[in-house]
């Protein structure tokens, strides 16, 4: 039952098998594409970029026996993990990352209101590490193929150095996508949710707002305002969200800031024509019909345009508002963006470098290897799509090729001797209120699916629990994760501010 927030990117399971006419143009085109970068970058002769790295600072040597992981999301982690103990002893292994941890993205929305805590849902990279790997804190900004050469700067001075390698793997995961929205800027209450920082500020936002609201002399719209929250995005990363933002305000509010309880309002805004779209139909109007009953605001067929700061009559905190497609203004104290994926900047500078696909994605092949580069750079996660077979951005996708390529990079099986196969273990959510979704309509490798009876209610949030909490490589975390679980249930959740 398990395998996003990547996606963000998620570690929920939505069925991403497509056999239209679309899917498949859409992979004739990945195949054409793939060669046509292949051809450039094989007769690309040395660019200003090899000279940059040339003028570079080297480190660690000449990266003869090195194998280098790009990332600690959902791939690079469970790649590091595989190669943890299989790893022969004469070879390196060294991963760069802005991140020095691994973070369990399906458990985040639990976190931004205080279900779970921060440190219980994410693993050091350094752990998943052998004797003979090494982390290295940095982004990698750009890559010399026929050098074999990785440009990084630190993340902590923005010094650059260059580090060789052998072997290299390209895991950077994606983005939060605002969709060229000038005014969707993260900070003063509009907030991204994929890492472990955007669950920290939506919490303490929301914990501010209502300690605002409860000053005296705020007045009533501005209490209304404070106390409105707005969820872009119809996925299931936001439908958990509202789910825990409601059991936070129906439990926790409701005991600590009850005079406040009436100002409250939560409205969850997708541009589709239905929330959690890759469910069963029955599923979504399960969920539909769970969110009205609780009074959620859902606004299908409707995006939001933009953000802009307005004066109120007689407010005391600068206040934002959303515009909405429909003509409509929106005034929030909290607005959490989950609508969408894009490249990140490594990505978008390997344009030329590396092949890429129309939404950017680097294009490789059945084995996982970019096309034009077989046998030194592979490419898995959403940062990657195969030519041949595309897969849909989800954690369960990477964690599986992460695996794979650790059988690969350990020597147990030759590079083109089995091609990945995907094997989809369904699609799950958390609703709040104890009640949980899951749909097993596709489940297996492509081609070989098995239909399990769609499941919701109680049932299927255990299904959700136990599966997440199976997932757990720590065994800290597994013992932690149903800790908070209970003392949430029984004491409530912490609405401290530091």
């Amino acid at each position: 039952f398990f395998s996003h927030s990547h996606n963000t990117t998620r570690y929920l399971l939505p069925n991403c098998y497509n056999n239209t006419p679309s899917a498949m143009a859409l992979r004739r085109t990945l195949v054409a594409l793939a060669d046509a970068n292949a051809a450039a970058a094989a007769t690309k002769s040395q660019s200003p970029l090899s000279e940059v790295i040339a003028s570079t600072p080297l480190v660690g040597g000449s990266g003869k026996n090195r194998t280098v992981i790009l990332g600690t999301g959902w791939g690079g982690f469970n790649l590091a993990l595989g190669l943890k103990k299989t790893l022969p002893p004469d070879q390196q292994l060294r991963v760069v990352s802005p991140s020095n941890h691994f973070v369990f993205t399906p458990l985040l929305p639990s976190t931004a209101v205080g279900t779970l805590e921060f440190r219980c849902i994410q693993e050091p990279i350094r752990k998943a590490l052998g004797p003979n790997g090494n982390f290295v804190q940095a982004k990698a900004s750009a890559i010399d193929p026929e050098s074999k050469t990785i440009l990084c700067e630190s993340t902590y001075d923005e010094e650059k150095f260059a580090i060789k390698y052998n072997k290299l793997v390209v895991a950077v995961g994606v983005k939060t996508n605002t969709f060229g929205i000038d005014s969707i800027k993260e900070g003063d209450g509009v907030y991204f949710l994929k890492h472990l920082y955007h669950a920290r500020n939506i919490r303490n936002n929301i914990i501010d707002s209502f300690e605002k609201a409860a000053i005296p002399g705020t007045s009533d719209d501005e209490r209304r305002r404070l106390l409105s929250f707005v969820v872009v995005g119809g996925g299931p990363t936001s439908c958990e969200f509202v789910a825990e933002l409601h059991d936070f305000v129906t439990s926790d509010v409701k005991r600590l800031f009850a005079d406040l309880l009436p100002y409250v309002k939560v409205t969850l805004v997708e541009a589709g024509p239905a929330l959690l779209a890759p469910f069963e139909v029955n599923l979504q109007h399960y969920t539909r019909k769970l969110f009205k009953k609780r009074n959620i605001d859902v606004r299908l067929g409707c995006s939001v345009t933009g953000v802009e700061e307005y004066d109120g009559d007689g407010f005391r905190f600068k206040a934002k508002r959303a515009a909405l497609s429909d003509g409509t203004k929106l005034p929030f104290g909290t607005m959490v963006w989950s609508a969408g994926l894009a490249p990140v900047n490594f990505t978008n500078d390997v344009e030329g470098v590396l092949p890429r696909a129309p939404n950017g994605r680097i294009i490789t092949d059945e084995y996982l290897r970019v096309k034009g580069h077989e046998g030194s750079i592979w490419a898995i996660g959403d940062a990657a799509v195969c030519d041949t077979e595309p897969h849909a951005q989800l954690a369960q996708v990477a964690r599986q090729q992460g695996i794979y390529l650790a059988g690969v990079l350990s020597g147990k099986k030759k590079e083109d001797e089995k091609p990945f196969k995907f094997f989809n273990l369904g699609s799950m959510a958390s609703l709040g209120e104890m009640k949980g979704i899951y749909d097993g309509s596709q489940v297996g490798i492509k081609g070989q699916e098995v239909s399990v009876p769609a499941t919701k209610g109680l049932f299927a949030l255990l299904m959700w629990r136990f599966a997440y909490w199976g997932r757990q490589t720590s065994i800290e975390n597994k013992l932690l994760i149903p800790m908070h679980w209970l003392k949430s249930f029984l004491f409530g959740r912490d609405i401290s501010r530091f």
